[in-house]
């Protein structure tokens, strides 16, 4: 009989639980949705928080999907979360776009690590980068891979041709052919660190198959 009872409890609290759960996914989205709350992933000026925050204002905030719709549209934003606590609070975290390189002759032109496209003032510290004309987008995302691969070490600056890359980096003008570019960024971080004192420089191409040709 105790058994039994047991059973029956452990049954009861499960159902319990069971239906607190479902309340508060459900119970907050019948409530009205107060202020919100803005967080961004990283830190971003003053007017762009700005920008979003009038967006909040104009846009009712019971329209998730419209508030949503409408700070994506920003070009500078990659994407935006949002959830309502059980209090009908309202947190909207965005994750601003991350510039990686500036495009040679576009002025305030940026690009992130997917290849988008886009303008901002926060070009001053960016490499530049000068894409010929006629470029596949394809080949234009593996070259900008070669500035996450290289991290620690400063690019100056790249060119991007058809099939062919060059960077400015250090005292070397490095022409990287065409692909692989994990294995070539693995020797050129083990000729700088071999170069602290930077006693070489010219030109290091890596177009010649299991071969680095340095030319002064």
């Amino acid at each position: 009989m105790a058994k039994k009872k047991k059973f029956r409890f452990k049954i009861r609290y499960i159902l319990v639980l069971l239906l607190i759960y479902f309340l508060y996914k459900i119970f907050p989205f019948s409530l009205p949705v107060g202020n919100a709350h803005i967080s961004y992933v990283r830190e971003i000026s003053e007017a762009r928080k700005n920008e979003i925050g009038e967006i909040v204002k104009k846009v009712e905030l019971d329209d998730l999907k419209e508030l949503k719709k409408s700070i994506e549209s920003i070009v500078w934003v990659e994407s935006v979360s949002m959830r309502r606590n059980i209090l009908g609070k309202l947190r909207i975290q965005v994750n601003p776009r991350v510039p990686v390189v500036r495009i040679a002759g576009t002025g305030t032109g940026v690009m992130d690590r997917k290849g988008f496209v886009f303008y901002t003032d926060e070009v001053n510290s960016l490499p530049e980068v000068e894409v010929k004309q006629g470029v596949p987008g394809e080949e234009v995302l593996q070259a900008i891979k070669i500035f996450k691969m290289m991290n620690s070490f400063t690019i100056d600056k790249m060119q991007i041709k058809s099939g062919e890359v060059r960077t400015k980096c250090s005292n070397f003008e490095v022409i990287w052919g065409d692909g692989d570019f994990e294995k070539k960024c693995e020797i050129l971080k083990r000729i700088l660190e071999n170069d602290k004192e930077n006693r070489f420089k010219g030109r290091l191409d890596f177009r010649f198959k299991n071969m680095v040709i340095l030319r002064r």
